[in-house]
């Protein structure tokens, strides 16, 4: 597999940091060993910080207990609509890219493994979502957000049989991680931490 080297530098929205990653209220990440059969488990472990400009500019550092995997920073912005400045991807516009990026590693990796042909792959996602935040003079207490609906399109142009690919479809539907945690309940667990001391709230 050739290596690719990006371009990157300081002002890049991301870029891949030379340097580890930790946190002060999870332990380090690992990867256990499995055997076959066995549920792999990958953790994504994200710290994010506000950004000393303001207008909701926040910084991410992602890293995961993936080998190899690196350490990566990405800037968040908001829309000038939101009192932004429109400068990279808001959250949501990351979430739902992460959504359909995941979908399809999952449609090359199960392709490969089913030995499916493709002579092209595409896949379109619409994410709604909503809120009753007006940014007006609503209460916090009355905020509430929810998403709506997700909807994929996976477009392939292939020789196969249509029967073969439209379970090769649902595979990679039951496969991607990603798509699971949206489209089944998730437990979340929430702390706040306020000087050194954990409360857990709901």
């Amino acid at each position: 597999m050739d290596s690719l080297q990006w371009e990157m530098s300081s002002s890049t929205i991301v870029r891949k940091l030379g340097e580890d990653a930790e946190q002060s209220t999870f332990a380090p990440p690992h990867l256990d060993k499995v055997k076959q059969g066995e549920l792999l488990k990958f953790h994504a472990h994200i710290n994010v910080e506000q950004m000393p400009q303001g207008q909701h500019l926040k910084k991410a550092t992602i890293f995961s207990n993936v080998p190899n995997g690196g350490v990566w920073e990405l800037i968040c912005d908001e829309g000038t609509a939101v009192g932004g400045r429109g400068s990279a991807p808001s959250p949501i516009m990351y979430f739902s890219a992460g959504l359909a990026l995941c979908m399809m590693s999952h449609v090359e990796m199960l392709a490969k493994l089913a030995g499916i042909h493709m002579r092209r792959v595409k896949l379109e996602q619409k994410t709604e979502f909503s809120t009753t935040l007006d940014f007006g003079g609503i209460k916090p207490e009355n905020v509430f957000g929810k998403g709506d609906r997700v909807e994929m399109h996976l477009i392939i142009e292939s020789d196969e049989p249509e029967e073969k690919l439209l379970k090769f479809a649902h595979y990679c539907r039951q496969a991607c991680m990603s798509l699971q945690t949206v489209a089944n309940a998730t437990p979340v667990n929430t702390q706040l931490f306020i000087n050194n001391k954990a409360l857990e709230f709901e």
